[in-house]
């Protein structure tokens, strides 16, 4: 890397890098469009919002096509190949000056942290349409990415002392990847080009990148007026402002449209040029999700500007119409986002946010200790329900378990599906029934309270469709949809369909889509095929309504106490079981003992947060595993009580075949006859349980015995149990 004379450059015959411009605006000597306005055109351009250019003698001609354009070609002449580090590379300098098209946030920050001065350009990853809807969205996303990284604190310390300059492009087409160095007295100069980008994975030696290093004043001369031109023309600064405010409110930028980058650019100059989009044949857009969503947002409300000389003029004025149009879809948005939350967790960053707000993982225990409080004032309103209320207590915490661990149940999914873990371990259904006025909407309302400190939209049985929850799914995060008072003949008409459908969202890789929560009066029981895919919780206990109305102060007053304080301490603790659980499925895919059970993590870090607020764990609390939702007993509890009570009603009811170990149980002739067919579609598989002449089940006998823990034998009037 020895360094060259500028004299030696025009000698350089290999090609090192090219230089890919459709526009004037990559070359050393301006063109006409960018010359300064006459007086004249500038107050029109005041008035009018739409400024005009110089006139010219002959119409513009249409841009060439894209086969006709030339290319910038570097010529270079080689020495030598070194084998070197990423550090020793960049060593020895004091200021940077950086293009790149792709990034790793967490790179660039140890990069800059070389150097007392440094300004970046991070380019357009993707090929998008070239307007300006498109670029405002690629950058609320580029800002986003950098606001929510681990490094964006020190990044954001640096540009508010002046020594780190970013910026985004808003060259749709910009793929340089260009690193210039200098020391504070010039004496030593450095340019590193080729394919690598400013990542990790680049210069790691991770991946195989061709990386040419320049050591002379000619080519950082010859570098540094493209990177400024490029920097002055076809990208704009990313202010503190933006970054502590998105690092603060990741939505930031979306709800005060007017901080955009290119939005200040376009107040700054006055007016910035757009190159008019190639025929959408001629390129292929390629558009991430999130900003294509923006995207839509953003572009019906945006006014149509003025094309000047094949370029699109943007000026303030119409900008400033588009902000208030803006301003307005977004109150409106607002007013219906509670029908689609998005209670978002970042794996990487170790985060969580509601509807674009974060939430305090890291809350103070008295915060967290009055949760608690408001958790222990509504179970102990179950005190004026009638019926088993301690097992309601019991089932209703059962629940709540896995209510709060459902934004996990996609990310876990995902997991098992690439290492050979059945998915079904991680339950995205859950059915919460039993006889009116049991609690359970109430309940619900109260899980959603706790988990986002927001009244969420509960939807109706007529959501319940394969269509409508496929949808859900797609525009929902997190929290659960949750389906109240779901209708029977609803539910048999789309359960198996929809509670069946155990791929939906592996093969796209999706990490983040909510569970289904659903509360009836009507369902009755659940298939064998239903049962093994859903959480199953039967409330046997309710309420009458004067013993309802003196509770309802009690519970309004627990839910209005709430707070995302224990929620918040429960997310952060369950993130670290959650990264132990798929590092053991990862490291045991191949065949080793490892069962990962989210049912236990969930409920042991509740008592874990109990314990941390010194406060004991209710009776009705407990540490719960798989074995406790699907085991055969917890998915069969209804069925298995119902034959009990039946064996303790009258025994005669029963009777045993030995030779064939068969248990035969004659339901009443009186009862409904749909009553024993729910018996046998919620009794294990292991009991062989079938009806046989219309009003008979029959069992296998010792699986029977096994299971009740009744020998179902009778002798001189005294029933053997």
């Amino acid at each position: 890397m020895a360094r060259k004379n500028a004299s030696n450059l025009d000698n350089q015959i290999s090609l090192l890098d090219m230089m890919v411009s459709e526009s004037p605006e990559y070359s050393e000597e301006k063109p006409k469009e960018n010359q300064e306005i006459s007086e004249n055109a500038k107050n029109d351009a005041e008035q009018t919002g739409e400024p005009s250019h110089p006139k010219t003698s002959k119409p513009a001609k249409a841009r060439a096509s894209i086969s006709t354009q030339t290319l910038k070609v570097v010529k270079a002449l080689y020495t030598d190949t070194v084998e070197t580090n990423w550090e020793d590379l960049f060593d020895g300098f004091d200021r940077l000056y950086a293009i790149t098209f792709s990034s790793g946030i967490e790179f660039v920050n140890k990069v800059i942290n070389k150097f007392s001065y440094a300004e970046v350009v991070f380019g357009c990853e993707k090929i998008i349409a070239n307007d300006i809807a498109a670029i405002m969205s690629v950058q609320i996303d580029s800002v986003q990415r950098l606001a929510k990284s681990k490094s964006a604190g020190n990044l954001a310390s640096r540009l508010n002392n002046e020594s780190l300059q970013l910026y985004v492009s808003r060259d749709t087409k910009s793929h340089e990847k260009i690193f210039i160095l200098e020391s504070a007295d010039h004496k030593h100069v450095r340019v590193i080009t080729g394919s690598a980008n400013m990542s990790a994975s680049a210069f790691y030696g991770i991946q195989r990148e061709n990386i040419v290093c320049f050591d002379d004043e000619a080519a950082f001369a010859h570098y540094k007026i493209l990177f400024d031109t490029f920097k002055e023309t076809c990208s704009d600064n990313v202010s503190y402002k933006a970054v502590v405010n998105t690092m603060d409110k990741e939505d930031y930028l979306k709800e005060n449209i007017e901080e955009v980058p290119v939005f200040q650019s376009i107040e700054k100059q006055k007016y910035i040029f757009l190159e008019q989009a190639q025929p959408e044949d001629e390129i292929e857009y390629e558009i991430v999700a999130d900003v294509k969503k923006m995207q839509e947002l953003v572009k019906p409300i945006m006014p149509k500007m003025p094309v000047k000389a094949n370029r699109v003029v943007v000026a303030p004025e119409p900008m400033r119409v588009f902000a208030k149009r803006y301003s307005e879809t977004r109150r409106v948005a607002a007013e219906t986002v509670k029908e689609f939350p998005k209670l978002h967790i970042d794996y990487d960053a170790g985060t969580m946010a509601f509807n674009g707000e974060n939430i305090d993982l890291n809350p103070n225990l008295s915060d967290v200790t009055k949760n608690i409080k408001s958790i222990q004032k509504f179970f102990s309103g179950m005190d004026y329900f009638y019926g088993d209320v301690e097992q309601a207590k019991k089932d209703y915490f059962k629940y709540m378990t896995w209510y709060l661990a459902t934004p996990f149940m996609a990310y876990l999914r995902y997991f098992a599906s690439r290492n050979n873990y059945d998915t079904k371990l991680f339950p995205l259904f859950g059915v919460m029934y039993g006889d009116s006025n049991g609690g359970k909407t109430t309940f619900i309302k109260f899980l959603v309270k706790l988990m986002c400190n927001e009244t969420v939209k509960m939807n109706t049985t007529e959501d319940f469709t394969a269509t409508k929850i496929d949808g859900l799914k797609r525009v929902c995060e997190g929290l659960p949809i949750n389906i109240d008072d779901l209708a029977k003949t609803q539910f048999q008409s789309h359960s198996e369909r929809i509670i069946k459908n155990d791929g939906w969202g592996v093969s796209e890789w999706l990490i983040n889509y909510p569970a289904v929560s659903i509360t009836s009066n009507k369902i009755t029981s659940l298939t064998k095929d239903l049962s093994k895919r859903a959480i199953i919780c039967r409330i046997g206990a309710k309420i009458d309504n004067e013993r309802g109305a003196k509770n309802s102060k009690r519970v309004n007053e627990s839910m209005s106490e709430l707070t995302t304080a224990f929620y918040g301490e429960y997310v952060r603790r369950m993130l670290v079981c959650i990264d132990e659980m798929t590092i053991e499925m990862r490291e045991n895919a191949n065949g080793k003992e490892y069962f990962p059970d989210i049912f236990y993590a969930s409920s042991s870090v509740i008592a874990d947060i109990f314990r941390a607020c010194k406060i004991d764990l209710p009776v009705y609390a407990h540490i719960l595993s798989y074995d406790d939702y699907m085991g055969d007993k917890s998915i069969g509890r209804a069925a298995i009580e119902k034959i009990e009570l039946a064996w303790q009603a009258d025994p005669n009811k029963f009777r045993v075949d030995k030779k064939k170990n068969r248990l035969i149980y004659s339901y009443p002739q009186d009862g409904p006859w749909y009553e024993l067919k729910y018996i046998a579609d919620e009794l294990p598989n292991s009991l062989e349980a079938e009806i046989s002449g219309g009003n008979q089940l029959i069992m296998n006998y010792e699986q029977a015995q096994e299971l009740f823990g009744i020998k179902f034998r009778r002798w001189l009037g005294i029933f053997n149990l």
